[in-house]
């Protein structure tokens, strides 16, 4: 190790050395005479670091460098702190004529520590006497001497094991040897300067945890403040411990007048919406305090000296500084204009109901009346086709009978689109063929196109000729409307239909005509409920303007789609496409029908003799009644009333009952249960019944079924309906 070359030796004696007296080297001194300076020192720097201000320790740091490098003659005196991988050189003293080096040694890898890293983690001073001792390629030399430093000596700083930082004292003027009183001096410093450094730092961390929390504090506290939504907070008794400027607002009242009071206060003025108290189970604080869980949108009427006003009130638990004294938070806002315009959209729902309901109950009133004497006016003219050859009374007969039709089909009209505005509306889903439908499409229409002299034809294109799955019914109606419409607007030329099966899942019907057409105009008008093109077309045509409106409300309700193409003069097309799929082997309902002639599947069929009761206090219906089913071939007994035919019936046996459902003193329903509690009596054997009713709506007919009924005989009643009816309730004669 190379000699430490030092002008004042006698310095050197101070701190413990000595000098030999035939060499002249300075040596260490086993006497250590100024062992007491160096405590004193050691004593003062602990008294002035641990009474100075935390903003004034850097100073004091520095300070204390400065005396201990004066005290012990080294070049530099410095303060190192880790942060992780990395060190700062935080504070340094330097003696006259050496350069700093502090600025340089900002962030340096902890690595540049691996020659005596492990001394240092182990609490133990690292002593360089003479860096030369390193290799000239070593980087700990290469590192030190960039710095000009010949002599180091690193004291660790470990408060808790982990390396917190290093003391230090470098030699820059030459290498000599550092005396254990000085790692005693440095060691000391080194443990004060540590207990000084993690006294700051945490009260530095402390005063920051506070200005956040300030922070956090005057910002939480301008959100309430300056929110629209009231808050009040209630102690785990209940008591309101606060409450914002909003909550004044919101709840009408004073904070001074809040502040103390419980939450179910008999001072509050408060109901549930429907203006009767609100039970104490069913306040939000006792909720939330009972379960710890939140209360959200409790609505409650305030009844304030400005008036009624509605409040909503979410609640949810805080705890309180100790974590045992639990409170509740309330976040009030004011749903007046909310509430009220809920209210007005029940009421108005209530008044739609009421006006629904009394459009329904008008319609099936009107439509009961008018079915009563249209059963009289079209059974008598089914009747009288069977008898009548006069070419003049036929013509007048198809009048009548084509007059009753028309106004049959208006009231048909009425309660479907009723039913669909309802949405009482129901499709079903059978299988059922194409080419049937298409024919007799084609028989219903024909005749009415051939009376105006135009061409009229069904084409049907389906290749896969296999059964659909879905309403026949309502498909039917849509086409009767789509081609009555098509027969009514066109003068000349044509009207012709297409039946196509695109695929296994939709088909497609289209109706064209050379009419009168449409304007852009009347195109948007077309399917508007009771809309004509324009009035000139009601006046020159008739019609309830219905039709149109009803097919697209069915084309939709089965997921398909229409399109309408007209030109005003040229004539029109329409296009519908449904979905459609091909029905499963499994349907056996598809099978082909025999339809007999004309199209009428009644025309084939032969009843047995039949005894019928018959039970209706109209004397028309019962004269029409009578001579279908004298014509049929069945025996017909009539009765005025229920209580006449239950007197029949315990006198005789009969095959099958028709009852009327709206008689007077017994009505139909009544009169089948006393029947069946006759046959019960008795031991008889169950007689089919039908009820005959000008009640045709659907949720009618379903009644009566769900009454008892087998079977619903609607008015106007024809003769084939008749016939059908019956064949379903006995066994026809081969």
């Amino acid at each position: 190790m190379n000699e430490y070359v030092d002008s004042d030796p006698a310095r050197w004696l101070g701190l413990g050395m000595k000098q030999d007296d035939m060499t002249g080297d300075i040596k260490p001194n086993g006497n250590e005479a100024r062992l007491n300076d160096i405590q004193g020192l050691v004593v003062g720097l602990i008294n002035r670091l641990l009474s100075t201000n935390i903003e004034e320790i850097d100073t004091a740091i520095d300070d204390a460098l400065a005396s201990i490098g004066a005290f012990t003659g080294r070049d530099r005196a410095y303060v190192f702190v880790r942060h992780g991988d990395t060190a700062d050189n935080t504070h340094e003293w330097c003696a006259a004529g050496v350069d700093p080096m502090k600025d340089a040694l900002q962030g340096i890898s902890m690595d540049e520590f691996h020659t005596v890293r492990d001394l240092l983690d182990k609490g133990e001073a690292a002593n360089i006497s003479d860096v030369r001792d390193y290799p000239e390629t070593s980087d700990t030399r290469q590192f030190l001497e960039a710095q000009g430093i010949r002599s180091m000596l690193l004291v660790p700083m470990v408060p808790d094991g982990d390396l917190f930082g290093v003391v230090g004292f470098d030699s820059v003027s030459g290498v000599g040897f550092f005396s254990p009183s000085e790692i005693y001096l440095l060691r000391s410093f080194a443990d004060v300067v540590t207990s000084v450094l993690l006294r700051r730092d945490s009260v530095l961390a402390v005063r920051a945890a506070q200005e956040e929390l300030a922070r956090e504090r005057a910002f939480l506290q301008g959100i309430v403040s300056t929110s629209a939504t009231g808050f009040v907070v209630l102690s785990s008794e209940g008591r309101i411990i606060y409450a914002n400027d909003a909550a004044e607002t919101v709840l009408g009242v004073d904070r001074d007048f809040m502040m103390g009071e419980m939450y179910n206060s008999p001072k509050w003025q408060l109901t549930d919406l429907d203006g009767k108290p609100v039970r104490n189970e069913d306040e939000p604080f006792v909720i939330v305090q009972k379960t710890g869980r939140m209360v959200q949108n409790h609505r409650v009427a305030l009844h304030c000296a400005d008036g009624l006003r509605y409040s909503s009130f979410n609640a949810a638990p805080i705890a309180g500084a100790d974590g045992q004294d639990a409170r509740v938070v309330y976040a009030v806002t004011d749903v007046t204009a909310l509430v009220k315009a809920e209210q007005a959209r029940a009421l108005a729902l209530d008044e739609a109901r009421r006006a629904n309901v009394a459009k329904s109950n008008f319609l099936a009133k009107m439509s009961h009346e008018i079915r009563t004497p249209l059963n009289g006016i079209l059974g008598i003219s089914d009747i009288l086709a069977e008898t009548i050859t006069d070419k003049t009374s036929v013509q007048m007969l198809n009048v009548l009978r084509n007059s009753g039709t028309l106004l049959m089909g208006i009231i048909n009209d009425l309660l479907d689109m009723s039913k669909i505005e309802a949405d009482a509306l129901e499709l079903e889903a059978v299988p059922f063929l194409l080419s049937d439908l298409a024919r007799r499409t084609e028989e219903v229409h024909t005749l009415r196109a051939a009376e105006k002299g135009l061409s009229f034809s069904v084409r049907i294109e389906d290749t896969i000729d296999a059964p659909r799955l879905g309403d026949p019914q309502r498909l039917t109606q849509i086409l009767h409307n789509l081609i009555s419409n098509a027969v009514k607007f066109t003068q000349q030329g044509y009207v012709n239909v297409w039946l196509s099966a695109l695929d296994d899942t939709i088909i497609q019907i289209c109706v064209e005509d050379s009419g009168i057409g449409m304007t852009e105009a009347q195109l948007q008008r077309v399917f508007a409920p009771f809309s004509q093109a324009d009035s000139s077309i009601s006046r020159r045509f008739g019609g309830t303007g219905l039709g149109m409106s009803i097919v697209k409300r069915l084309v939709e309700m089965m997921d398909g789609t229409i399109d309408l193409d007209s030109t005003e003069g040229q004539g029109t097309k329409i296009v519908v496409k449904l979905p459609l799929p091909v029905a499963d082997d499994a349907d056996d309902g598809a099978k082909r029908q025999p339809t007999g002639r004309d199209g009428n599947p009644a025309a084939d069929i032969t009843l047995p003799p039949l005894s019928i009761l018959v039970a209706d206090d109209n004397r028309t219906n019962q004269m029409i009644l009578g001579i279908m089913l004298g014509q049929i071939g069945a025996q017909a007994t009539m009765t005025n009333d229920g209580l006449s035919a239950l007197e029949r019936f315990k006198q005789g046996r009969f095959d099958v009952l028709v009852l009327d459902i709206s008689m007077p003193g017994m009505d139909g329903v009544t009169l089948l249960n006393a029947i069946r509690t006759e046959e019960s009596i008795r031991g008889l054997p169950r007689t089919p019944a039908m009820a005959f009713t000008a009640n045709a709506m659907s949720h009618q007919v379903a009644a009566y079924r769900a009454a008892g009924f087998d079977d619903c005989l609607t008015k106007p009643l024809r003769r084939e309906d008749l016939v059908t009816a019956l064949s379903r309730l006995v066994t026809p004669r081969p």
